[in-house]
């Protein structure tokens, strides 16, 4: 049916098109030949293919094409093959429009020339789409003074969260507001063990966690190499974290965790979201924004009361996470302006690109929310534009967006917030110390490997690739950044 309707209201608009060139001033009229079909975009983004992928292109089309005249193919790449598929398309020259990026991806492209400079745009025709999007995403994304694609509007910071099973919290009447330290955790983790000996205590995996949050510390920029500043130093002075007490303090309060058997044993091993069946899990660590407990509910699949465990500030990392791009060598700019205006300021196409289409994998309420009906299709909401004009789904709060924009605007901004380091001059030292850093991360910030023997291999290793250098770039260009401010 709706394919139907989509072809028809093509040819309609083709039809509209002849009669047009009837009436040519010239006299000349326009024949059929010299008709073209709407313009029609490639967009790539990440996440699994869904089952219903193409039915929901469909009715996406059918807005696009009623509202705005062109069309879109939606194209999903998988989780572990996005990022290999987005640099053959760039390094091939394959034709497409738009792409989700994010942190070093899009850094990259925009150093390679791969993206379209939106700067005179947003400042002209494009304040709508502009406005629609909070500042601080603007002072995040911007390199070299100039803007090169649209992020996500959503949370500004991503804290820490402390994820309890709510279930457990329930059941042993447990304050979980106690809880906000890593080392404060000990007795509870041990009570659960005893008393619940069917649950991980403690699930822990191999992605990222910056637990150096907890105790001030942010990245530089990304979460690839251990060159840290403190949030509260005005004058971001650079450092190994590995080499500081804090850093330490951790590993070893994590392995003591690990051998108490808190921790579970595949911990280096797994990713955030692997589960097997039937397995439970106390608590887990993640980052996120307001209202984590409905979103983190949805994602796992039980039911999470969720603590923030550290402050809310606002980095480079945090608001580069999802980013719309468009390809520089695109034919249609101004359809993929417009394209990225809709999914920003046209809440029935944003909500058809996260929730798929009403009646087939979702239901409204008697109060205006979403209730999931097929899991045959599903968004993946940080990739595809504006989180404020989305519909709440059943399950989380009424006043959800309203929580975001007060957490917004109480967060506080690192620093180092804007500054993009520049690796050109210290490739070599960047990608070995990278590589030493992927080597051990997972195995000593799971416990799964006792820091005093292998952290000192590590930093072996990493003043071996040439970590001090690195930091001196990176210093160099940061106290240079902060001369311009």
């Amino acid at each position: 049916m709706r394919r139907r309707a989509l072809q028809s209201a093509i040819s309609l608009l083709l039809v509209l098109v002849l009669l047009t060139g009837c009436t040519d001033p010239s006299g000349k009229g326009t024949t059929p030949s010299q008709v073209s079909s709407p313009v029609n975009l490639i967009y790539y983004t990440i996440g699994e293919p869904d089952a219903d992928l193409e039915l929901v292109n469909e009715a996406l089309n059918e807005l696009l094409l009623q509202r705005y005249g062109f069309t879109v193919t939606y194209q999903k790449i998988g989780w572990n093959e996005y990022s290999a598929h987005l640099n053959s398309l760039l390094g091939t020259g394959e034709n497409f429009d738009i792409a989700f990026s994010w942190t070093e991806n899009y850094v990259n492209g925009v150093k390679s020339h791969a993206w379209l400079d939106l700067t005179d745009y947003l400042k002209v025709d494009g304040k709508t789409l502009y406005n629609a999007v909070n500042e601080g995403f603007w002072k995040g994304i911007t390199v070299d003074g100039r803007i090169w694609g649209i992020p996500t509007n959503k949370e500004l910071a991503t804290p820490v969260h402390f994820l309890f099973s709510q279930e457990l919290v329930e059941k042993h009447n447990i304050d979980i507001t106690k809880y906000k330290t890593l080392g404060s955790l000990e007795p509870l983790l041990e009570e659960i063990r005893m008393k619940e000996p069917d649950y991980i205590p403690l699930f822990l995996d191999s992605q990222p966690i910056n637990l150096l949050t907890l105790d001030g510390y942010s990245y530089v920029a990304y979460d690839t190499v251990p060159l840290m500043v403190r949030t509260d130093d005005s004058s971001c002075r650079v450092i190994n974290i590995f080499e500081t007490q804090e850093a330490m303090d951790y590993l070893v309060t994590l392995h003591r965790y690990f051998l108490a058997g808190y921790i579970n044993l595949d911990a280096s091993l797994r990713s955030s979201f692997s589960r097997f069946q039937d397995e439970k899990v106390f608590l887990r660590l993640s980052m996120g924004g307001p209202d984590a407990s409905a979103s983190y509910s949805t994602d796992y699949g039980y039911p999470i009361i969720a603590q923030q465990a550290s402050d809310s500030i606002v980095t480079t990392q945090s608001t580069q996470g999802g980013i719309m791009v468009i390809n520089a060598n695109t034919r249609y700019p101004k359809e993929c302006m417009t394209f990225l205006m809709a999914v920003n300021t046209d809440p029935d196409i944003r909500n058809l690109l996260n929730y798929g289409i009403e009646g087939t994998h979702y239901t409204l309420t008697n109060n205006d929310q979403v209730k999931i009906i097929s899991d045959r299709y599903r968004g993946v909401p940080y990739t595809q534009g504006n989180w404020f004009i989305l519909k709440t789904a059943v399950g989380e709060k009424s006043n959800k967006w309203d929580l975001y924009r007060q957490f917004n605007s109480r967060t506080e901004e690192s620093p180092l917030l804007g500054f993009t380091p520049d690796y050109s001059k210290c490739a070599d030292e960047f990608n070995m110390v990278s590589r030493v850093y992927d080597k051990y991360y997972s195995s000593l910030l799971t416990g799964t490997v006792d820091p005093v023997v292998y952290l000192p291999m590590f930093l072996q290793e990493l003043e071996a690739a040439g970590i001090q250098k690195l930091q001196q770039c990176l210093q160099e260009q940061i106290d240079q950044w902060r001369s311009q401010q």
